[in-house]
C-alpha cells in the first residue's frame, strides 16, 4: 500500500503547479496525428473536443490517461492502445479503482474461437490417400526476440522439415493465433515461405516498406531503421529446396489476430495455397509505439499489412474457403484439397 502511494504522489502536481490540460492535448495530437494510418479519414476537431471533455478537471498526468484512451480509440483503426505506466495505472487503481479508462466505450466482442490459449507447436500427421501424407502443424502465438521465441523458431521449422518421407502437403493451423511477434513464426516457416523480402506493409501516403528479408533462417532489417540489423537466427535452418513449392493449407479462425494475420498474409498469393475456415479477427496492421510526455505509451496502426500481390486487409482475411457452421470442419476439407494436388496423387 505504501509503495502504490508513493506512485500515486509521484505522478501528482505539486499544488502551486497549475496542470495544463491543453497542452498536453495538443501536444499529444501533434505527435499522433501525423502517424496513423487513419488519420485522413478522422475528424480531428470532434475528436479533440472528445479528449478535452474527458480530461475536463485533470490535476496531473493520471487524469490524463482517459484522454489518451480516446484518441487511440478514435483513431478508428480497431488495433490502436494505450500502455500507461506501471505507476500510472497503480495511481489511477488508488484514486478510482476499477474503474475504466472509457466507461461509455463497450470493449471489442471476444472471438468465439476455442483455440486461443494454445501455447505449444504440435504437428500431427494426416493420410493423404494411401500412399501420401500431409503434416498438420499448429502455429500458436508468440512474442519477443527473447531464447523462448528463437527455441519457438526452432521447433516450428523442425516441424516442417522434418515431416516424414511420404509427406506431400501441409495445413497449418493459425486458429487462435491472436499475434504477438511475427518473425519467429515466418522464420520458423520459412522452408514453406523461400528466402525473401516479408512483413511488406503501406502507410497512410501509399508508401510501401518491405521490413525484413528471410535468409538462410535468419530474419534481417531491411527498413531505412536499423538496416542489416539481423532479428534472430535459428541454428537447425538447412536448406530444402523442394519445400518452397510443397502445397499448403491455412486454417484460420475469428481468433486469427495481428501477427497471426501477418503469417497468413505472408502465404496469401503464394502458389499452391489455399486457405478454410472463417474470416480473422481484423488486425492485420503494422502498429508503434509514440511516447507521450507522462511516459504514456500509445501503441498506433501507421500501416496496413501488404501480401505479395500488392492487397491489404482492413477488414480481416477472407477464406478462400469458408467453413464457420455447425459439422464442417476445415481440416478435412484441407485434407480434400490437398489429395487433388498432384504433389498428393
Amino acid at each position: 500500500m505504501l509503495l502504490t502511494l508513493l506512485a500515486a504522489l509521484s505522478l501528482t502536481q505539486q499544488p502551486s503547479e497549475r496542470f495544463d490540460a491543453e497542452t498536453r492535448i495538443k501536444d499529444a495530437v501533434a505527435v499522433i496525428r501525423p502517424v496513423a494510418y487513419r488519420s485522413p479519414q478522422v475528424d480531428w476537431d470532434v475528436l479533440t473536443e472528445d479528449m478535452r471533455h474527458r480530461a475536463e478537471g485533470a490535476r496531473d498526468d493520471v487524469d490524463m490517461l482517459p484522454a489518451w484512451a480516446a484518441m487511440a480509440h478514435g483513431l478508428g483503426d480497431g488495433h490502436s492502445f494505450v500502455q500507461p505506466t506501471p505507476e500510472a495505472i497503480a495511481a489511477w487503481r488508488e484514486r478510482y479503482g476499477d474503474r475504466p479508462l472509457l466507461p461509455d466505450v463497450p470493449p471489442r466482442p471476444r472471438p468465439g474461437s476455442p483455440f486461443m490459449k494454445r501455447a505449444e507447436i504440435e504437428a500431427h500427421t494426416l493420410a493423404v490417400g494411401s500412399d501420401h501424407d500431409a503434416e498438420l502443424i499448429t502455429v500458436p502465438s508468440v512474442s519477443g526476440f527473447n531464447e523462448k521465441a528463437i527455441a519457438y523458431a526452432s521447433r516450428l521449422f523442425g516441424a516442417v522439415a522434418n515431416a516424414g518421407p511420404r509427406t506431400c502437403g501441409y495445413v497449418l493451423d493459425l486458429r487462435g493465433n491472436t499475434g504477438g511477434n511475427v518473425w519467429p513464426m515466418l522464420v520458423g516457416l520459412s522452408g514453406l515461405l523461400g528466402d525473401g523480402p516479408q512483413g511488406r506493409s503501406q502507410d497512410a501516403d501509399g508508401f510501401v516498406e518491405d521490413y525484413a528479408t528471410l535468409k538462410e533462417g535468419s530474419a534481417v532489417v531491411l527498413a531505412e531503421q536499423g538496416r542489416g540489423l539481423t532479428m534472430m537466427t535459428i541454428a537447425n535452418w538447412r536448406p530444402i529446396p523442394s519445400l518452397a513449392a510443397a502445397p499448403v493449407a491455412l486454417l484460420l479462425d475469428d481468433a486469427t489476430a495481428s501477427s497471426g494475420e501477418g503469417v497468413a498474409v505472408a502465404f496469401a498469393g503464394r502458389t499452391l495455397t489455399r486457405s478454410f475456415g472463417a474470416r480473422t479477427y481484423g488486425v492485420a496492421s503494422s502498429n508503434e509505439g509514440y511516447t507521450l510526455a507522462d511516459g504514456t505509451n500509445v501503441v498506433v496502426t501507421t500501416a496496413m499489412m501488404m501480401d505479395r500481390n500488392g492487397r491489404t486487409y482492413p477488414e480481416g482475411i477472407e477464406p478462400d474457403q469458408v467453413i464457420d457452421g455447425e459439422g464442417e470442419d476445415p481440416v478435412a476439407a484441407a485434407r480434400t484439397w490437398l489429395a487433388l494436388q498432384p504433389a498428393c496423387k
